[in-house]
């Protein structure tokens, strides 16, 4: 015996013709994960540049030439984006602590300038480092 409750689709009901993925379903994720991938990837990988800038000269050099490699600098380019992301993302949601731009067009607005200063940035920063 099933009740007419029990055949309800779960909400959100992603797979389904009920919900539609949007936008900022999309940028609240990839917020999540850029910041995960900071935690879990960026920070670990500057503490141990750090510690083989303590360790010594080899260590050092070997650590350099890794990130001098076209992995290592696949690596770089990846946080250096996230970390672009991540922080265009955060300065978009000061803004709306101001309680400004939170109207359906100027967050959809906002995302889209969020994205094209998030590449900019990390176009920018990874040629003036090169």
């Amino acid at each position: 015996m099933t009740s007419k409750s029990d055949q309800r689709p779960i909400s959100p009901y992603m797979l389904g013709p009920y919900y539609r993925f949007q936008m900022t379903s999309f940028l609240s994720i990839t917020n999540r994960m850029t910041g995960v991938f900071l935690a879990v990837v960026a920070a670990p990988l500057m503490v141990l540049w750090l510690a083989s800038l303590a360790a010594g000269p080899a260590l050092f050099d070997a650590y350099t030439a890794f990130l001098g490699s076209v992995p290592g600098k696949l690596i770089a380019l990846i946080c250096l984006y996230c970390f672009a992301y991540h922080l265009t993302n955060g300065i978009r949601h000061l803004v709306w602590d101001t309680a400004s731009g939170i109207e359906m067009p100027q967050i959809h607005l906002g995302g889209w300038i969020m994205l094209l200063f998030s590449v900019l940035l990390t176009v920018v920063v990874w040629w003036a480092g090169s």
